[in-house]
């Protein structure tokens, strides 16, 4: 009897085995471990620099960001995420002789590792590597423009990290700091080397993963 019932045991197991694997995939409960998707949103910039520089005033100014991004999870809850981005940076800048913007563009690459815990929310941090596009400096008191690309180098580098929050129908949002980690300017006509911050929120939009 203790044979029987046994054997009966295994054969159940056996059965509800096969039972699991046999089902359909779509109705096994599964996580891509790819993704991909679209963001923008607004920067709010400035610059830094390790040199006191008392005759100078600062203040952020707002530009946008847009791009997107593709994530690959090589663990159930770490993930590395390269974005492709067009960034806007700068600052508002004044002394006693001149008050004026440096706006510019970068075509940026944050690589990130994500750590998501919970579907709805992760942190990332990871290296923020930046190519310049465009760089001009606005006159405010005569309103000219002009071209300051060799003012600046061409590659830049920051540390970027922050904070990501899941919202329905496959919306998120994404708040970060990114950090200048090495002079963006040049010597031509800067004597102080300033460095490239920015406090970023974007609106994002997941076509495909988590």
């Amino acid at each position: 009897m203790k044979k029987q019932i046994s054997l009966f045991l295994l054969v159940f197991l056996i059965f509800s085995i096969s039972s699991v694997d046999a089902k359909p995939k779509h109705l096994r409960k599964s996580h891509p471990n790819i993704g991909f998707g679209v963001k923008a949103g607004l920067n709010y910039a400035s610059q830094s620099s390790t040199v006191s520089t008392p005759d100078v005033d600062l203040s952020s100014i707002i530009r946008m960001n847009g791009g997107a991004y593709f994530n690959y999870f090589f663990l159930k809850s770490l993930a590395i995420q390269p974005e492709l981005m067009l960034s806007g940076k700068g600052t508002h800048w004044q002394d006693p002789y001149y008050n004026a913007k440096d706006v510019l563009t970068y075509l940026e690459l944050p690589v990130l590792i994500k750590f998501q815990p919970v579907d709805l929310l992760n942190f990332h941090i990871g290296p923020d590597f930046s190519y310049l596009v465009k760089a001009t400096q606005k006159d405010l008191d005569n309103n000219q423009s002009a071209d300051i690309k060799d003012y600046y180098k061409k590659f830049d580098l920051g540390l970027a990290f922050g904070i990501e929050a899941t919202l329905p129908f496959r919306v998120y949002i994404t708040i970060r700091y990114v950090l200048g980690l090495k002079t963006a300017t040049t010597d031509t006509q800067y004597d102080t080397p300033w460095k490239n911050n920015f406090f970023q929120i974007s609106a994002g939009y997941r076509i495909l993963g988590k």
